[in-house]
Parts: C-alpha cells; structure tokens; sequence
C-alpha cells in the first residue's frame, strides 16, 4: 500500500510517499503560511518526481493538529479531497504525535511542545520507548508554566515552543531537561504518511466528511 502524507500544521509544508518498504520520497517547504498556494504543486512534482500518479495513492494521511488553524484546514480538505475522489482511505494524525515520533526508541519521555502564542503552547508527552509514539496524556494547549509545574521529570523536548521557553524550561527541571537542535522541524510529512500507513493496515480509519481539525482551542475570530 502506497500512502501520501501531508503535513500542513505548520510554517513548514510537507508531502511525502511511504510504501511497504518505508519512506518513498518526500519534501518539504519552509516558505511561511502558503499552504493554499504550494501544497498541490508540491504533490503533484513529488508524485511526477517517483514516476507515480494520483492512481498510486491507496491512502492518505495527514495532520490534524494542533496548529496554525487556517493550515490544519488547507491540509485537511485536501486530503478529503483525494479520497473521496478516489474512495481510498484517510488517516488522521495529531501533529505532537508526528513530532514526537521522530525520536523514536528513545528511553526518556518525549515532549514536543508548538508555539501557540498568547503565551500559551501546544504540548503532549509521548512514550516512543517501543518505536511508536504512544500518548501519556492528552495533548493540550496550556501555558508552559504551568504544564512545567506539573511534570519534574527528566525529558526530551522539541519543537518550536520548547525553543521558545527553553530558559523556562531549564530553570524549571534544570538537568533533567533536553533538547533537540533548532534546525530539527517539529514534524514530518515522512513520518506521518508511515505513521497514517500503519493507521490503514490497522483498521483505523475515519470517513472523510467525519474528519475534523484538533484546535485545542477557539478560533480567536468568531461570530458574537
């Protein structure tokens, strides 16, 4: 099964194919929020790239947050798009699981943590101890000082909001604090298409007119 993977939570686009040997190919953008703009042209060289069409694609996967809203939406609808067009199955993944699980096998407890702003940050804590992330507690969004004043344990923080508050966090847990390097991306079109691959062979699936983005929390424009 050849799954495509969309990562659009974020600053960074990303697209990706992943088959039963792994990670196919995969691609990712650092533009700002132009998601609108380039996350169809960025599939379709990827696709053209490998020698593959739409017609390869036997599933979809793609972020559903937390994130900037408006690119959790622009990914979403996409991949609806694809699958029902093609009546081929969608897989949704949360954005902190996506992070997460690029630290696969590492023994401490992995906290990827997005900037939320408003002093505020997204964050989860994950066990990848056994290759996949599995979720310790659910993700929130909260402010860093206090998701800190509860967690005094050694971990592995990463993401942009740990880059943030990362004198916070060292003043909070000190030693028992670390981190991932600035240049590393707080997700990853590669590891969502495997992640939303290993969803389908699952079973776990969710039609796509039932599928909703993961805010956190409410949209700061709203009708009174």
């Amino acid at each position: 099964m050849t799954v495509l993977g969309i990562d659009s939570a974020t600053p960074g686009l990303g697209v990706a194919l992943a088959g039963p040997e792994g990670l196919i190919a995969e691609t990712t953008i650092h533009v700002g929020l132009q998601h609108s703009q380039t996350l169809l042209p960025a599939a379709e060289w990827l696709l053209e790239t490998v020698g593959a069409g739409t017609r390869d694609i036997e599933g979809v996967a793609v972020t559903i947050g937390p994130g900037s809203f408006t690119a959790v939406r622009i990914g979403l609808a996409t991949a609806k798009g694809i699958c029902m067009a093609g009546g081929i199955p969608l897989a949704c993944v949360s954005t902190l699981a996506a992070s997460a699980a690029r630290h696969a096998w590492v023994s401490l407890p992995v906290v990827p943590m997005l900037d939320a702003k408003r002093r505020e940050v997204y964050v989860g804590l994950y066990d990848v101890s056994t290759g996949e992330p599995v979720a310790v507690e659910p993700d929130t969004v909260v402010s860093p000082q206090d998701w800190l004043e509860g967690h005094k344990g050694e971990a592995l923080f990463c993401g942009d909001g740990a880059l943030a508050y990362r004198d916070l966090i060292t003043e909070k847990l000190g030693a028992k604090a670390h981190f991932t390097p600035s240049w590393l991306p707080l997700a990853s079109a590669g590891v969502v298409a495997v992640l939303g691959r290993q969803k389908i062979l699952k079973g776990e699936t969710i039609q796509p007119d039932a599928a909703t983005p993961v805010y956190l929390r409410r949209p700061q424009a709203v009708l009174p």
